[in-house]
């Protein structure tokens, strides 16, 4: 491993003329980075004065993956490994202040992927193995007492829970449920369709609220909390035999789609349709800054879209950026192999209510 402190400020201008009819060119603008590359003069906007990149660690595996979440109890974003094949997935944290990464273990949480921050715990989405069903636990960082708070729908066990979030209006929690942990070959067969469910902890009930996706993955509210935000991932495939769960392909004819819905009455979706198309990698994790607009984590970083899907922007990493997590003073990015913050002019639209202490 080695821990690093170089910092990036290059911001590449798109000629968007010359981008749409030259693909030469259209490729190029992607290929200098760490780099903020601007679509749209709106992202300027965004980014503010002084926009940085801080590359803040490497290490020669995938230790930077998804579930980041801030806790205000710790002043630290925890954040997980990549499955790679037999190696269980690794929790880290890594603290706010000092930027000094700490290894932690919960063993109630099985292959842990999306997480967030619920009553200042972390919620994660528990895959589950071939013994332990999928599930979303929530740990206490200062305690490390945990709690699984559910692990089935009426009966039947969850494939492999991918990501989650909390409407912080009504407290019901919403989850994704894709194949990949069977994909992977630490699940047994599904049995349940890919969905989208609500859960109500207040009522002890889950409700199935949308279907029709090839790989359902990240989700997210808009910042008035009404529309939710869903990434289809189905491009990317994982073969299933055994010993080689981590070896991923894809399939360019299959969804790299930002679907968006309209949000009735905090508990119902409708309205489905298409936000955006991802032109690299596939949209993993999604989260909306304070003005409405949407980021997702993609092949070569962070994209940034306005609330029409018009794509602005991009926080180019130069590799898959599976996902990141707003604080109160940046954006920190999960780049697989490498860890970055970002720091710019504008906040998640979380910040408020997520980073408070």
């Amino acid at each position: 491993m080695s821990s690093d402190s170089q910092v990036y400020d290059k911001i590449v201008h798109v000629d968007a003329s010359r981008a749409i009819k030259d693909i030469g060119y259209a490729r190029s603008v992607t290929a200098q980075a760490p780099a903020f590359v601007v679509y749209n003069d709106a992202f300027l906007d965004l980014l503010g004065g002084s926009p940085q990149i801080k590359l803040v660690e490497t290490r020669d595996y995938e230790f930077a993956h998804e579930a980041g979440v801030f806790s205000p109890l710790t002043n630290s974003v925890f954040f997980t490994s990549n499955y790679q094949s037999s190696d269980p997935v690794e929790i880290h944290s890594v603290d706010c202040s000092t930027l000094a990464i700490t290894k932690v273990a919960w063993p109630e949480v099985h292959h842990g992927n999306g997480a967030c921050q619920y009553q200042s715990k972390v919620l994660y989405c528990s895959q589950g193995s071939r013994s332990v069903p999928s599930s979303l636990v929530l740990v206490d960082p200062l305690t490390n007492a945990s709690e699984t708070l559910i692990n089935n729908f009426y009966g039947r066990e969850f494939s492999s829970i991918n990501d989650v979030v909390v409407n912080h209006k009504t407290g019901d929690i919403w989850f994704t449920d894709p194949t990949y942990g069977f994909e992977q070959a630490f699940r047994p067969s599904p049995t349940m369709p890919v969905q989208l469910y609500r859960f109500s902890p207040a009522k002890h009930q889950v409700w199935m609220v949308a279907d029709s996706f090839t790989q359902c993955n990240g989700l997210c509210f808009s910042e008035d909390y009404k529309r939710m935000y869903v990434t289809d991932t189905g491009a990317i495939q994982a073969h299933a035999g055994p010993g080689d769960g981590h070896q991923f392909s894809c399939n360019p004819r299959l969804p790299a789609t930002i679907y968006v819905y309209d949000v009735i009455h905090g508990q119902r979706l409708q309205n489905r349709r298409v936000f955006a198309y991802c032109n690299n990698g596939v949209p993993d994790g999604i989260k909306c800054d304070q003005y409405g607009n949407v980021y997702s984590g993609c092949g070569d970083g962070v994209h940034v879209w306005d609330t029409e899907g018009t794509l602005i922007g991009k926080i180019n990493v130069g590799g898959t950026t599976a996902n990141f997590c707003f604080t109160d003073s940046g954006l920190w990015l999960f780049a697989e192999k490498k860890l970055f913050f970002c720091r710019f002019g504008t906040k998640g639209a979380l910040v408020d209510i997520e980073c408070s202490r």
